[in-house]
């Protein structure tokens, strides 16, 4: 995105010295319009200063999956690689924490557009490094095996076979509407991504585990994914829906181990807190603290509005009876939401829906107040 400019500066062409009365008068006026053309010049420079430091950049955050193996790779010894991309990018980055018996991580990377894009493309290169294009790896969670075939030199006769050796593989995670927004009306967008930036492009036909995510598998130059990188951002941004919000993300988890980095929040809320389990063998569990004042809401009118939730996310919620402050050791100002399901998803289903009203409700109150 370019800058605001600054007006062009302009100068005054500097007329002769004159002795008449009507030449001296000229002048006189000429210095005059100088100066107030200069007052307004500095009065606008400071304006578009200030606009300048009001313009919010567009920011996003994308989410690559990884294998064990690249996720060492990407963090480096001690961490210097990870750490080299974030400076360098000026970017959030980090990966999902280890879970036992997963053979995946997920790495996310939050910024400004271009920045994100660069350093994506960067993460490409890290990969590659050391690696040819016969050498991919096969693997029992099959989204990290490759969709697309590798490269070959018929496909790019004008490359040299260090290049092609280049050529390397991101696996974007995107939710099935943003998916719908990247191809475009009859697979014309991208169709327009492939040919532009000559790259493959190819979603998974599977969702990945308890979620609405799909895999977009970008197999390119590095510096061509980043390109194509830059234009999904633009696209999903200018294509904003609430419903991208609502579907459910995929993190690393097991049935039968913690599934606490998936019910994780990934917007903190005044007060709230949150955590999980798996409940027994078969029951996965999620509690939540709400704020006492927004517990009447989020209930509703006898519990109508829960007992709806409960119905529609086929879990039980059960809220946790008012304490006496009196009482040692627990939170006054808090009440636990505890939410049970047999499918991980219609968890996670229940817990974002329930912070969704918490957020509206908090909105609510904030409005009214400023009415006031």
């Amino acid at each position: 995105m370019s800058d605001i400019n600054d007006p062009n500066s302009i100068s005054l062409p500097v007329g002769s010295s004159c002795t008449s009365r009507g030449a001296s008068t000229e002048t006189f006026t000429t210095s005059r319009s100088t100066t107030l053309f200069s007052s307004q010049q500095e009065s606008k420079d400071e304006g578009n200063v200030e606009l300048r430091e009001s313009i919010t950049l567009p920011t996003i955050n994308h989410r690559v999956l990884l294998s064990l193996k690249e996720s060492a790779k990407v963090i480096g010894t001690k961490g210097s690689t990870i750490q080299n991309v974030r400076e360098i990018n000026h970017v959030k980055i980090g990966l999902s924490e280890k879970q036992l018996g997963c053979s995946d991580r997920v790495l996310s990377c939050a910024g400004r557009i271009i920045n994100v894009a660069h350093s994506l493309g960067q993460i490409v290169s890290v990969l590659k490094e050391g690696s040819t294009v016969s050498s991919a790896e096969k693997y029992a969670f099959h989204f990290l095996n490759p969709i697309l075939p590798p490269p070959t030199r018929d496909e790019f006769q004008d490359l040299t076979l260090d290049e092609i050796n280049k050529i390397g593989t991101s696996r974007l995670m995107v939710t099935n509407s943003q998916l719908s927004s990247i191809i475009g009306k009859g697979g014309a967008r991208i169709k327009s991504l492939k040919e532009r930036h000559r790259v493959k492009i190819v979603a998974s036909r599977d969702f990945l585990p308890d979620s609405d995510e799909r895999i977009l598998e970008i197999q390119g130059l590095p510096n061509a994914i980043t390109n194509v990188l830059l234009q999904i951002s633009k696209i999903l941004l200018n294509e904003l829906d609430i419903t991208f919000a609502s579907e459910r993300r995929y993190y690393p988890h097991l049935r039968s181990s913690s599934p606490s980095n998936a019910v994780s929040l990934a917007a903190s809320t005044s007060g709230v807190q949150t955590g999980a389990s798996n409940y027994l063998n078969n029951e996965f569990k999620a509690t939540l603290k709400i704020p006492e004042s927004y517990v009447g809401a989020i209930a509703g009118r006898r519990g109508n509005r829960i007992a709806n939730l409960r119905k529609f996310t086929k879990t039980k919620i059960i809220v946790e009876k008012k304490i006496d402050k009196t009482v040692i050791d627990v939170d006054p100002d808090n009440r636990t939401f505890i939410i049970l399901g047999d499918h991980f998803k219609n968890v996670k289903l229940a817990e974002s829906m329930l912070l969704k009203n918490l957020d509206v409700e908090i909105e609510k109150r904030k409005s009214r107040l400023a009415k006031k």
